[in-house]
């Protein structure tokens, strides 16, 4: 989502994600611009209702997505998280799953991570950095966004490959 409506800006967002999948050889961050689940295709995402636009505009973006994005960026299969507490990102899960394999599109639901019994989300992880609960925020994001935080100290490698290592 490239909409600026949360704690961390869109470069910081898409930064964190660029970092976390650094390592894998065949994952690119794409930025989603003003189509892909903005809030002038999927409102609903935004102010969090289901109302009875909702299966439109969740369909609308979907298929926007597999005829003009997906195509030209040689997608054949696209990974989303589980979502069992939000009605509406649900809502778009199960439109996926109905839409994407006309077009060709594998969907794969990844599960959702659970702490200490609660699922892991983004209303979590504010919850912690509202609260200043930041031995919490440590166990619900990836070793990457630690490093972006500053909660956790960023190995460096000196010509003479020793390692190194400092605060941000």
């Amino acid at each position: 989502v490239e909409e600026d409506r949360s704690i961390f800006p869109f470069a910081e967002r898409f930064a964190m994600v660029c970092h976390g999948i650094e390592d894998l050889d065949n994952v690119m961050a794409v930025p989603s611009g003003p189509f892909i689940l903005s809030e002038m295709t999927f409102p609903e995402y935004f102010i969090k209702i289901k109302d009875e636009e909702i299966v439109q505009n969740v369909e609308n973006d979907i298929i926007f997505f597999a005829e003009k994005i997906a195509p030209h960026l040689r997608i054949q299969c696209r990974f989303v998280g589980e979502e069992p507490e939000d009605i509406v990102t649900n809502e778009y899960n199960l439109a996926m799953k109905r839409i994407l394999p006309g077009y060709g599109i594998e969907l794969v639901e990844i599960p959702r991570k659970v702490c200490k019994g609660a699922y892991i989300s983004a209303s979590s992880v504010r919850k912690c950095l509202e609260e200043n609960a930041m031995e919490q925020l440590k166990r619900l994001v990836p070793e990457t966004t630690r490093r972006i935080l500053g909660l956790e100290e960023i190995p460096r490698k000196e010509s003479d490959g020793e390692t190194i290592s400092f605060s941000i």
